[in-house]
Formats: C-alpha cells, sequence, structure tokens
C-alpha cells in the first residue's frame, strides 16, 4: 500500500533534501516552518460575538458595573488580535507554496516563490477563511439555540453535550478538509496554476478512486502526529533549558549592576527568548518537510499525473530497495572449470572461445600467424641474410677505411 511504503520514502527524501546541513538552507527553512507549521493552517479564529447584552446585564450584589472605557478597550484588542491573525494567515497562506516549491526544486528561494505565488496564497487564504466561518457557524449554531433557549428547559445538560458532540464532528470534518486542501489540492494548484475550487475538482477523482489510502494516510499522519509531537516538546524543552542557562546567568549578573544593567538584562532576556524561538523552529524543519513530502509522495503515486517531484522519487527508488546481485560462480564462461561441466561428448569448442575471448588467448593458428607476422617467416630470413651480407661488405668497406 502507497499510503504505509511512502513513510519509508518521506524519511529518504527528507535526509536527502536536507543533508548536507547547510546553515543557509536551514534558516530559511525555519522561516517557513513558523508559517507552514500549523499556526497558519488550523489556528481557530478570534471570538467576534455581541459583548453588548454581557455587558448591560446587572451585575451581582457588591460588584461594579464594568466600565464602558473597559469593554471598548476589549473589542480594540481582540480587533487587533483579529487582524494580526489575519495577516499571519495571508503570509502563511503564501508560504504554503513557497515551501511546497523549495520541496520540489530542492532550493529555497523566499522573495522569488513568494512574487509568484501571492495570487494562488490570497485564493488559499479565502478559502480557509471560509472555510473557518462555515465550520464555526455550523458547529456553533446548535450550542447558541442550546444557550438561547431554544432547546428548552428540561434535559439542558444533555443538550449541550449532544451539542458538543456535533460541533467535534464539524471539527474533524473541517480538520480533514482543510489538511487536504494544504497537503493535496495546494500542490495541484501550483503543478497546472488553478484556482482552490478547480484544483479541489482535479484532485476529486483520485481522492475517489483511491479513498482507502487516503484513509490509511489520514490515520497514519494523526498517530505520528501524536507521537512526533511528544518527541518535539521534549526536544523544545531540553533546547530551552540549553538555551535559557547562559542568558538567564549573564541577565542576573546585568541586573546587578543597577537601572543600566536592568535595561541590559531585558535586552538579553529578549535575545534569549529569540533564540528558543529559532531552537524550536530549527526542530521542527525536518518534522515539516517529512509530512510535507509524504503527502507529496502519495499524491504522485495515486496519480502520476500530479506527482510534483518524480526526480526525487526516482532517487530515492532508484535501486527499489533491493539487494545486488550475488556472482554466478557456476558460469561456466567465468569457470576453470567448464569442462567438467560440460556434457558427455559436447564439444568444447564454446568453453575455449569463452575462455579465449574473455582472457585473451587466442587460437593456436592465430599465434602461429603472429608470429610469423613478427618477422619470423621464411621470407623474412631471406631478408635477414641479404641484411647480414650487406652488413659484412660495409664492415669490409670499414676496415679498408682503416
Amino acid at each position: 500500500m502507497d499510503a504505509v511504503d511512502d513513510l519509508g520514502d518521506a524519511i529518504d527524501a527528507t535526509r536527502n533534501f536536507l543533508t548536507p546541513v547547510r546553515a543557509g538552507l536551514w534558516l530559511r527553512l525555519a522561516i517557513l516552518a513558523l508559517f507552514v507549521g500549523g499556526l497558519g493552517t488550523g489556528f481557530p479564529s478570534a471570538p467576534t460575538g455581541d459583548v453588548g447584552p454581557a455587558a448591560e446585564q446587572a451585575p451581582g450584589p457588591g460588584a461594579e458595573a464594568v466600565p464602558e472605557e473597559a469593554i471598548l478597550a476589549a473589542v480594540v484588542a481582540v480587533g487587533f488580535l483579529l487582524l494580526l491573525w489575519l495577516g499571519y494567515a495571508l503570509v502563511a497562506a503564501v508560504m504554503e507554496f513557497v515551501f511546497i516549491e523549495s520541496l520540489r526544486s530542492e532550493e529555497v528561494r523566499v522573495r522569488r516563490y513568494s512574487n509568484a505565488n501571492v495570487g494562488r496564497g490570497i485564493r488559499l487564504f479565502g478559502f480557509r477563511v471560509a472555510l473557518i466561518a462555515v465550520a464555526a457557524l455550523v458547529g456553533a449554531t446548535p450550542v447558541v439555540a442550546t444557550v438561547f433557549g431554544l432547546g428548552g428547559i428540561d434535559g439542558w445538560a444533555g443538550v449541550v453535550g449532544l451539542a458538543g458532540l456535533f460541533a467535534v464532528g464539524v471539527y474533524l470534518v473541517y480538520a480533514v478538509i482543510n489538511r487536504f486542501t494544504s497537503e493535496f489540492v495546494a500542490p495541484v494548484m501550483l503543478l497546472e496554476e488553478r484556482g482552490v475550487l478547480s484544483a479541489w475538482r482535479q484532485f476529486w477523482p483520485t481522492l475517489r478512486a483511491n479513498w482507502l489510502e487516503y484513509a490509511v494516510y489520514l490515520v497514519l499522519v494523526w498517530i505520528i502526529q501524536a507521537a512526533v509531537g511528544i518527541a518535539v516538546s521534549i526536544l523544545m524543552l531540553i533546547a530551552g533549558i540549553v538555551v535559557a542557562i547562559p542568558f538567564v546567568v549573564v541577565a542576573v549578573l546585568l541586573f546587578a549592576l543597577g537601572d543600566i544593567g536592568a535595561i541590559l538584562a531585558a535586552v538579553v532576556v529578549l535575545a534569549g527568548v529569540l533564540a528558543f524561538v529559532l531552537a524550536a523552529l530549527l526542530i521542527q524543519v525536518p518534522v515539516v518537510s517529512y509530512f510535507k513530502y509524504y503527502a507529496l509522495l502519495l499524491l504522485g503515486d495515486t496519480n502520476a499525473d500530479l506527482d510534483l517531484i518524480p526526480d526525487q522519487r526516482a532517487a530515492i527508488r532508484a535501486d527499489g530497495g533491493e539487494e545486488p546481485p550475488e556472482p554466478d560462480w557456476d558460469d561456466s564462461s567465468r569457470s576453470t572449470g567448464a569442462e567438467r561441466d560440460r556434457e558427455p561428448g559436447e564439444s568444447g569448442r564454446d568453453a575455449e572461445s569463452d575462455w579465449t575471448d574473455d582472457y585473451g588467448w587466442g587460437d593456436d593458428e592465430d599465434e602461429i600467424d603472429d608470429w610469423d607476422d613478427a618477422g619470423w617467416g621464411e621470407e623474412d630470413d631471406r631478408d635477414r641474410d641479404d641484411r647480414w651480407e650487406r652488413d659484412d661488405s660495409e664492415d669490409d668497406d670499414r676496415d679498408r677505411g682503416w
């Protein structure tokens, strides 16, 4: 099953991409992990309920009414946080395509890929916001109806329980759609330059024809994410302790110097916080890369036309996971015992030919010809006699010259 086999292939693809370790590559991926690691895809929307009825309720005995300034400040804070999250989610949508393109090309070009995918990022951002709004509306409707008494006073606890179960079911549907959009539909958008809904229509036949593969994928991803989440939390705790020790020591020493030392200590503490955030993001880099590669491998295995990483797939599956074949020591063409392997009555010419072809020993006739060609024939003997006679005459002439 591809959903199971791709678990190991994703490890190989991640290792090939991240090694050898290059500081620039990891730092750029850490920036992307800040947006792709989860907050940009599943962060709940900020509460936007009407605070007027709650503020207009009569205060309890001995309690004072909430000042209107405090209510206004709370509304402004909520609005600011909402705008902040919307800006973050917009950047995260663009970074989603930057990360996929980086895995596809094995080069991290944040500025170039961001400029090329602003339009897709905006469309993905709009789809995510609409999905959150629909899920919140559908999931919160029974709860709101219960709170306002539409469900009746009797059995109020049971109605709230049923509404909660319904909200959990809605959230699961939202989580599946959101994950499939980020992991499978976004690559289709990038590959075929489509919008979100068009990419969903393109991906839907693949999902329907391979529904079991993607169901297994969901189960495995949730299980692995839970296990990896525990491991990552432990690593972050260790990283936090290691990073905090030197910064805390320096901050305490600076704080003892007085007012200026206190300011410097605050700067050191801020630097320590940033160092911890960077360490946490670096820990997230292989995790995020692994799950992205896993999804891309499954997408390409279930539909070759939607394969974004054919080169990486070919590289990690070049040997097919098989051991090299053992040499065949019984091959008569390579064995000195070829005569023993020959059946009775069988000519040994083929074996001799193999021997001579492999080791360069020609037939006897060829050897004789070679010797003759080398100058040892009868004609050559006559030529040598003539040369000897000429040499003797030359010697005689030289002797007469003395």
